[in-house]
């Protein structure tokens, strides 16, 4: 359960009204842990597991919904596809907890 305790010291690191990329770079790194536990032996390249997870057709449609939010680039205006990602980072953290025996 390594993998849960290094999440939950990511989630203490969220601030309210912190920039949202700082946020949204913790939410990256939260699903990343999720997918390493997951994957085992994954890189620590979260967003290259990310990307590799995105394609993985045995993950859930909602989950790689939230990892190709979670990965998706800014638009012009600076805004993410993501307007929630530590709930996108949640989605995939339920599902990884859910999926371990």
């Amino acid at each position: 359960m390594q993998w849960q305790l290094l999440i939950e010291n990511e989630i203490q690191r969220i601030r309210p009204g912190e920039n949202p990329g700082r946020t949204r770079t913790i939410a990256r790194r939260i699903a990343g842990i999720a997918l390493q536990h997951h994957y085992g032996n994954a890189p620590d390249d979260f967003l290259r597991l990310i990307q590799r997870a995105i394609a993985d057709e045995n993950l859930p449609v909602h989950v790689r919904s939230a990892l190709g939010r979670l990965s998706a680039r800014l638009d012009a205006q600076f805004s993410s596809p993501s307007t929630d990602p530590v709930g996108d980072a949640m989605m995939v953290v339920d599902f990884v907890r859910n999926k371990t025996p």
